[in-house]
């Protein structure tokens, strides 16, 4: 009981002080100027959490096992400095109030912080991760039918190609892409999508033009996928959990409660959906790779 007393102490005075202290001088937008800008530059963005940043040293999870290469194109991308693309990485890793708080983000920063900042620059300027996570992690969620409508002008009158995970179903049964001008959609196997990253890839830019708008639901391979896209000339959004984060916003949910149909990873029950039997979404696949 002593020795857990002295821990958090010593965490809470000065391993989690001293941690913040240098991810501080992180340059990272708030979640709206993020969306702002992507809407003001029309440019990419790759998304980094906690699984693409343990990617990098090649390990692995449940939803993507490791591969070398993905490692290698993960920190590349991280790296990067494309005018027409943005590295986005959490706000967490720059926030610290001088609370004594033990959440995911904070034991997440004193552990791993000498490894991140190592691949990070204070001289450039970062969007925000989370910027799609609109929902569920906040406590006052009085903003977020704003936010949710200033990330829909992202595609507002664009013609989309969604490219995600089988089970995903990115905008299905809601009207999350109803001011696209049209929808396409190209699947990828719902776990260890990097499996099939080439034959994605390959597909994209012999059958999709560049005026087009590519938006990504497919993991941590959305994440390099968006920055070799860009790299060609195309726009293509890392948009992770958008779509379940919309979800439970429309229902209010107080948890990460599965959505029917859906692939929901955070959610215990949410592993296994139920067959879309929407016609509108088989009408909208071009290419499956599942």
């Amino acid at each position: 009981m002593i020795k857990k007393i002295i821990r958090k102490f010593i965490d809470e005075h000065f391993l989690i002080p001293m941690a913040f202290k240098k991810t501080s001088k992180l340059q990272i937008m708030s979640s709206m100027d993020s969306i702002r800008y992507i809407i003001d530059h029309k440019c990419s963005l790759s998304r980094f959490g906690d699984g693409e940043l343990d990617s990098i040293e090649g390990k692995g999870g449940e939803y993507q096992h490791p591969s070398p290469r993905l490692s290698k194109m993960l920190l590349e991308c991280l790296q990067s400095d494309l005018p027409n693309h943005k590295v986005a990485i959490p706000n967490h890793l720059n926030h610290y109030d001088g609370k004594p708080k033990q959440g995911f983000w904070t034991n997440y920063v004193v552990g791993h912080h000498k490894k991140f900042l190592h691949w990070l620059s204070f001289d450039k300027v970062y969007l925000d991760t989370q910027l799609t996570r609109f929902y569920y992690e906040h406590k006052d969620k009085s903003h977020c039918a704003e936010h949710i409508g200033l990330i829909k002008q992202i595609w507002d009158g664009r013609d989309v190609v969604i490219v995600e995970g089988a089970k995903t179903r990115s905008g299905i049964g809601n009207d999350l892409y109803a001011n696209a001008k049209s929808i396409q959609r190209i699947l990828g196997p719902a776990l260890s999508g990097f499996d099939r990253y080439d034959d994605i890839y390959n597909f994209i830019v012999n059958n999709v033009s560049k005026d087009k708008l590519i938006l990504l639901s497919f993991g941590i391979s959305a994440t390099v996928l968006a920055y070799e896209l860009a790299k060609l000339g195309y726009q293509a959004i890392d948009l992770g959990h958008l779509d379940i984060e919309y979800e439970w916003f429309r229902m209010g949910a107080k948890d990460r409660v599965p959505i029917k149909g859906k692939f929901t990873n955070e959610s215990e029950d949410g592993h296994n959906p139920s067959q879309c039997t929407d016609p509108r979404y088989a009408e909208q696949i071009i290419a499956d790779f599942s």
